[in-house]
């Protein structure tokens, strides 16, 4: 690859000592070598803020670091971290996980075909995740495949605004993308799930299939543990009446109804307004299902849309919502 521009790392970090220098140091021996790694660590109370001094000494051109005086949350931190760079090309990071040696260079080398096709359009590129527990012993060599998403490398709304599927730890974006998704919305309680589907709507991704990020799944991670992995799922449980449908405790309809005065596309709008309904449990049951699965709002795997069948039946959240 002749061309190499400057690709922005942003890494937000609180209290990360225990795997932080392991995932700064596959940030730096990454193939592709023109990176700049922001960090800005909110209001640690550990030695996080220590392990970034030092390797920013050791390397004074590529890491810059900042440090909240106030504790911000995870999604505000990252938007800081956004609104800071300006690099043409920007990767999102984990504190905790390991980057494989080639991901940016692989990601980078797919960026550029697409803007190939799409010269101005908002552009994603993202990929699988090998996982893994806390000593980076594997647990499934595919995220995608352990949670059933079943991405189609097309233009795929219904996927990207239900289940999703893309990780922040694996997004590579442009800047025009960056343009689209600043500021949050202020509901915002998951932002990698409004990265995606800014670029869905508006412009164009790229589905990497191969595992690029070794993800490691600990207790304390902010979007997944080893306790809701493996989380018992038997058919009894799928049918008592406590059971959570996906997605419904979110704060997706917040910020949900604000979008789609901003889409013009009609078959974006069905499928928008198809989610709309359900995450605020309006119509018939039976109806709620079938535009999910029409939509493919929800994951493509039979058993999974079996046991959603009767968690719509048996939930108690439609007579809840009609008290409202």
């Amino acid at each position: 690859m002749k061309n190499r521009p400057l690709v922005a790392i942003l890494v937000a970090t609180f209290n990360g000592e225990a795997y932080l220098k392991e995932q700064l140091d596959s940030l730096l021996i990454q193939s592709y070598k023109n990176i700049k790694i922001y960090i800005s660590d909110d209001n640690s109370c550990d030695t996080t803020l220590e392990i970034v001094k030092l390797c920013q000494i050791k390397y004074p051109d590529k890491i810059f670091y900042s440090f909240n005086i106030n504790n911000l949350g995870f999604i505000k931190n990252f938007e800081k971290l956004l609104s800071v760079c300006e690099e043409e090309y920007i990767a999102l990071s984990d504190q905790d996980d390991i980057w494989h040696p080639d991901k940016l260079q692989k990601q980078m080398r797919a960026m550029h075909k697409l803007e190939e096709l799409h010269e101005n359009l908002p552009l994603l590129v993202h990929s699988d995740l090998e996982v893994v527990d806390e000593s980076l012993k594997k647990i499934s060599s595919s995220y995608f495949r352990l949670r059933a998403y079943k991405l189609k490398a097309q233009k795929d709304l219904g996927h990207i605004v239900g289940p999703s599927g893309i990780m922040g730890n694996t997004i590579l974006m442009n800047q025009k993308l960056k343009k689209c998704v600043l500021p949050f919305p202020k509901e915002l309680d998951v932002h990698d799930y409004w990265i995606g589907l800014q670029c869905e709507l508006f412009g164009r991704r790229k589905t990497l299939f191969e595992p690029l990020v070794r993800y490691r799944i600990h207790q304390t991670n902010n979007s997944n543990s080893q306790t809701k992995l493996y989380e018992k799922k038997s058919f009894l449980n799928i049918l008592s009446r406590d059971r959570k449908l996906p997605n419904l405790e979110t704060n997706r309809k917040l910020f949900l109804q604000e979008l789609i005065l901003q889409v013009n596309n009609g078959e974006d709008l069905k499928v928008l307004n198809a989610y709309n309904r359900y995450l605020n449990f309006q119509g018939s049951r039976l109806a709620l299902y079938f535009d999910l699965l029409k939509y493919s709002l929800v994951k493509r795997d039979l058993t999974f849309r079996v046991k959603l069948f009767f968690k719509i039946l048996y939930t108690n959240r439609y007579q809840e919502s009609t008290k409202e």
